[in-house]
């Protein structure tokens, strides 16, 4: 579309479905999709418009990366998503010449949904809001600011914090503790739902990698937004460093800080040969991308090392020296080497000499960040072989399983045994369930992050019926 054909007055029909579910708390407007989202199929679909950013700062997430997980975020957070116009006559994206405006139906949403709040993003959409909606809809909306790239005077901190009523309007689903199978369970029913499993590989990679690259930046005071990263931001991370987001004072993290530790080599990503591996393969590949410098050490290279920009990165069977002098100078290393389905009682070679490679690092200052399940941790028993992984953060994928914690204390007997015990979660026939101990992280586990990857409270629910 050329300019002067922008500046002529076009009759434009929406044609983009709200998302929305039974479970949706918020519902947020804008006014109508741009030629950019209608030519991409989706809301904000403009490369330099910063709602899907704000949106994932405010959750402490990646920025979404397709129209599926866009739609995967707002449904998780109880958000639902349309505009307010359904027609209208506009000259390009530029909603001051919207003219003869048509509204959208909402009570297809307000009446299958337990919508409390309204939110409009931009003066034109709550104007219009007010005078065609709110009348027979009943609720006043709230005015949050226009994330357009036209909107140039508001930074994306500034945006975020004036934002952040979304965040504080839903109910956070907190996933419960499933064992192992049952876990395995809920990803072939995601994959059933239409996510594969290599596109949940990918998100479980990029979160690790987004956490990674958060403790690389370390604490930002206030709990605001460490960097504005990215003009496009669909594969950079948006730090956003909040309650969520924030570390434990206590942890070895802040310890080596503390002490003034500055290391300037590369992050070093540990794989072994299954999904966990897998995993750490993905975060390697986020990590090159964003410019951080990555090496993988591997047993076994896979054939196709193009994901990484620099294949001298892959070290393969390196030697203990070797190994030792790429941890001295590391500030930070990712443990992706034994998944959930380890149960053993000892850890074969070369995997257990990289453990305990990782943990002398640790002690000298490196973070370690483990991928779902510290190695050598028993994710179902909380069973730790000889050498187990020391983390300082442990991302865990889609929902906590019942290894990563102990018991608090004695009046948790019968839910897990004495204190200090892995806690015990007992899922019938496979199906979710959820342990209602206090959760205290395992101590070789660190601080928890639950990397959610898919929209899984109707699966829950599905299977619990």
């Amino acid at each position: 579309m050329t300019k002067e054909t922008q500046r002529q007055p076009q009759s434009v029909e929406h044609g983009i479905p709200p998302v929305f579910d039974g479970r949706s708390e918020v519902l947020v407007l804008g006014t109508m999709p741009s030629p950019k989202s209608r030519e991409a199929g989706f809301f904000y679909g403009h490369p330099q418009n910063r709602f899907w950013r704000v949106l994932a700062a405010l959750f402490d997430e990646p920025v979404p990366e397709s129209n599926a997980e866009r739609a995967d975020l707002l449904l998780r957070h109880h958000i639902a998503l349309w505009d307010v116009l359904a027609s209208c006559d506009i000259e390009g994206a530029s909603d001051a010449s919207i003219r003869n405006a048509r509204p959208n139906d909402l009570s297809r949403i307000l009446h299958a949904a337990p919508v409390r709040h309204v939110f409009c993003t931009g003066a034109t959409s709550a104007r219009l809001y007010g005078k065609l909606c709110e009348p027979i809809c009943g609720i006043a909306a709230q005015k949050l600011p226009s994330t357009s790239p036209a909107n140039a005077a508001w930074s994306l901190p500034r945006l975020v914090e004036a934002c952040r009523p979304v965040a504080e309007a839903v109910t956070c689903f907190e996933p419960p503790v499933l064992d192992v199978s049952a876990v395995v369970a809920l990803e072939r029913a995601i994959a059933a739902a239409g996510t594969p499993l290599d596109r949940l590989m990918r998100r479980a990679g990029r979160f690790l990698a987004y956490e990674a690259r958060k403790m690389l930046k370390g604490r930002t005071a206030g709990g605001n937004i460490a960097a504005e990263s990215g003009a496009a931001g669909a594969d950079v991370p948006l730090v956003a460093v909040g309650a969520a987001a924030d570390f434990d004072a206590s942890s070895a993290a802040d310890g080596a800080r503390h002490r003034g530790c500055r290391r300037e080599g590369p992050v070093v990503v540990f794989c072994g040969s299954g999904n966990n591996g897998g995993d750490g393969w993905v975060a390697a590949e986020y990590l090159d991308r964003w410019g951080i410098p990555v090496r993988v050490v591997t047993a076994r290279a896979p054939e196709d090392l193009t994901a990484l920009s620099d294949r001298a990165a892959v070290l393969v069977a390196p030697n203990d020296g070797e190994v030792a002098d790429l941890l001295a100078a590391s500030p930070l290393a990712i443990d992706a080497i034994l998944g959930t389905g380890f149960s053993h009682d000892a850890v074969k070679a070369p995997f257990y000499r990289w453990i305990r490679a990782l943990n002398a690092a640790r002690v000298r200052g490196t973070v370690v960040v483990a991928a779902d399940v510290p190695s050598g941790l028993s994710a179902q028993t909380g069973a730790a072989a000889a050498d187990t992984v020391r983390a300082d953060v442990t991302v865990t994928m889609i929902a906590p399983k019942p290894g990563l914690y102990i018991v608090r204390d004695q009046g948790c007997a019968g839910r897990g045994g004495a204190e200090g015990e892995p806690l015990a979660v007992q899922v019938p026939g496979g199906q979710a369930g959820a342990a209602t101990a206090p959760l205290v992280p395992a101590p070789c586990c660190g601080r928890i992050r639950v990397a959610p990857l898919a929209y899984i409270e109707p699966l829950l629910e599905a299977a619990a019926g």
